[in-house]
């Protein structure tokens, strides 16, 4: 996987998306979980792809890869958005086994999230690093979160250090304009490091993007590659 790779997730819109893929943004997420305030039907998100792809080739920037976001979801609710999709992300109780299922099944790309606060988050990840494409550690939600990701808190990076495969990670939790520089260059030197992910973060209320939120974040982000 390259590096310095930065993901916009619970996009909701054509202007949004087109915001960050003009900044440069390597990932376009949209959250297929129904009780989420970023929450998007397959039908717009596909429309939003489309536009997109066609925009890039008018202009002739690169066209981002698009990730869909789930929580426990079954084979109808992937198979909705799969044709569109170069990657699936999950944030529920998918375990190595489910997501093997799941490239077989439909061919597409695994990001797992895994939530983490402390070093010991990080033991026993074998078989999990070794099923997925890409993990993306995010601060652990909340006690009584309503949601396992998207929660804005950040954790501290330096227990990076005890992340010991070799699956590249994605770094979420808590990221801004103002601190994605930091966090990268705390995680930087981590030879699995691939980029960093936000969304409420770019945000200026649960659900609603600010699109000159996503360019400071992909501008900030891109400088401190």
């Amino acid at each position: 996987m390259a590096t310095g790779l930065v993901k916009i997730c619970g996009v909701k819109t054509a202007d949004q998306a087109v915001a960050a893929a003009r900044a440069g943004a390597s990932f376009i997420g949209f959250v297929f979980v129904p009780k989420s305030p970023r929450a998007i039907a397959a039908d717009d998100a596909s429309e939003i792809v489309t536009e997109l792809k066609q925009l890039s080739y008018d202009e002739g920037f690169e066209c981002p890869k698009f990730c869909g976001l789930y929580v426990d979801a079954g084979e109808r609710l992937l198979g909705e958005a799969a044709p569109f999709l170069t990657h699936f992300q999950f944030h529920g109780h998918e375990d190595a086994e489910r997501i093997d299922e799941i490239r077989r099944a439909f061919g597409v790309e695994i990001i797992k999230a895994v939530g983490v606060g402390a070093p010991s988050d990080f033991t026993n990840l074998g078989a999990l690093a070794e099923a997925a494409d890409i993990l993306l550690f995010d601060s652990r939600p909340p006690k009584g979160a309503a949601l396992p990701g998207g929660n804005g808190a950040a954790f501290d990076w330096s227990i990076l250090s005890h992340y010991r495969e070799q699956t590249p990670f994605l770094l979420a939790g808590g990221l801004t304009p103002d601190n994605v520089g930091a966090a990268i260059g705390a995680a930087k030197s981590h030879t699995a490091f691939g980029g960093v992910d936000v969304s409420s973060g770019v945000e200026v209320r649960p659900g609603e993007k600010d699109e000159a939120l996503i360019e400071a974040f992909v501008k900030a982000a891109k400088a401190a590659f």
